[in-house]
């Protein structure tokens, strides 16, 4: 029995020991000398000017702080580093689970000196846009010699949150094909459809911008296309300056009808922007929202461009061989379109249509609105990147180029003859282009 006890006991010796050279590690290897002190850290998440750690599902007038995971509400799972800003050393990173005492504290030794501290939940800081909220609380301090200097840190919303909505009066005037893109004036940007309505993003804050850019893309029940594009601009602020986006600035942009008729179709725009450091929502001024599309709600009608859709290298002709891995005078198609590129249909013929299995593309598709398993195949095969068809799908997009090259290369290993036929059809929402691109193969040679 005596040597049971003797084995727990040292057991217990070797777990101490491994957690304090633990607590060692976390704490760097910042040598206290006879100047030393403390710093005692009192650290919350903070929405909406609640304390979330400490909040219930429903608190301060219906404020919900309940809709968060846990990983970023509890700020025991948070990183926080400590760094000397004399001579911007970390002297102490982990978690704060980990940096906490026995008593649930965290108390970290420190020589004399000036420290920053910051704590955040996850590394989001050039995040451009995420469904995961990015929360931080950064301060500075000083420590003095046998003082243990308290420290309040509040890690609040350190992006832009965004979310979109519909109203009944537009899901009765329009089909459920609508798609919104909104980005930041910063190439941060998130589509929104049928699918994501109501859901909260979070996007990196811009430097030194005032406003969100808005596209709409929408089919009315009669079946016209309508495009809308407005800039919202965050009201100025209490001496009347402008105001930039900032850290925790949230908003609920709405989508309404403006009484569309089948030869007059209008869609509006709401939007609440909600400061979540205090808790306090304002309805952005009308005045603030500005619309560039057929039509303005309230106002007069913009003038239309005048129509031009340009094609360079389409229609074309190729000829090759069987077994070819070139083909001669191959070039990129080059699309203009001044009022933009709302729809770029692609329809495969001929020989080439049968083996289209081996690229897992269809027949037909429409490079501005792709589900995600033809997006992700013409992505793969290099046809457009990603950037392109967020500006191809929220139909701003006025100069394209379409790199087919990758495609047609592989004509002549798979066709032993004859003509494959790619047809383009471009359509601004108003006037629509078509052209051929034609591939023959003839049989090799015995």
């Amino acid at each position: 029995m005596k040597r049971y006890k003797g084995l727990i006991w040292l057991l217990g010796l070797m777990i101490g020991f491994s957690s304090c050279e633990m607590r060692d590690e976390i704490l760097g290897k910042n040598e206290l000398g006879e100047n030393a002190g403390t710093l005692e850290l009192n650290l919350t998440s903070v929405y909406n000017g609640v304390e979330m750690s400490r909040a219930g599902e429903v608190v301060d007038n219906g404020t919900t702080t309940g809709n968060f995971n846990e990983e970023d509400i509890n700020v025991d799972g948070y990183t926080l580093v400590v760094t000397n800003t004399d001579t911007q050393e970390e002297v102490a990173k982990g978690l704060v689970s980990e940096l906490k005492n026995a008593d649930g504290k965290v108390l970290i030794p420190l020589n004399e000196g000036n420290y920053s501290v910051k704590a955040y939940n996850y590394d989001g800081a050039n995040v451009s846009v995420s469904e995961r909220p990015y929360f931080k609380g950064e301060q500075t301090f000083s420590v003095k010699k046998g003082i243990s200097t308290n420290v309040g840190l509040n890690c609040k919303l350190s992006c832009i949150e965004m979310e979109l909505g519909v109203t009944a009066s537009f899901l009765e005037a329009f089909k459920d094909d609508y798609s919104i893109t909104v980005d930041n004036g910063d190439n941060a940007n998130q589509i929104f459809n049928k699918d994501n309505l109501g859901k909260k993003y979070y996007f990196q804050t811009p430097s030194q911008k005032n406003s969100l850019n808005v596209s709409v893309k929408a089919t009315s029940t009669e079946g016209n296309f309508i495009e809308l594009v407005a800039t919202v601009q965050k009201p100025a602020d209490a001496e009347g300056g402008i105001a930039n986006l900032a850290d925790g600035d949230s908003f609920v942009i709405n989508l309404t009808d403006e009484g569309s008729t089948d030869s007059y179709l209008s869609i509006g725009l709401t939007v609440d922007l909600t400061f979540t450091e205090v808790g306090e929502t304002i309805e952005i001024p009308v005045e603030n929202i500005t619309y560039d599309g057929p039509s303005v709600p309230g106002g007069e009608t913009d003038p239309e461009p005048e129509a031009a859709i340009t094609f360079e290298g389409l229609p074309a002709k190729y000829t090759c061989t069987a077994g070819d891995s070139e083909i001669e005078g191959l070039q990129d198609v080059h699309i203009s379109a001044t009022r933009g590129i709302k729809n770029l249909n692609v329809t495969i013929s001929g020989e080439i249509a049968g083996l289209l299995g081996m690229v897992q593309l269809p027949e037909t598709f429409d490079i501005c609105n792709m589900d995600e398993d033809v997006k992700e195949k013409v992505i793969g095969l290099q046809l457009v990147t990603d950037d392109e068809y967020n500006q191809l799908h929220a139909g701003t997009c006025t100069d394209f180029t379409f790199k087919l090259g990758s495609l047609l290369v592989l004509i002549p290993k798979v066709v032993q003859s004859g003509d494959s036929v790619f047809n383009l059809s471009v359509s601004d929402g108003v006037d629509t282009k078509s052209g051929d691109i034609t591939v023959t193969v003839n049989p090799k040679e015995e």
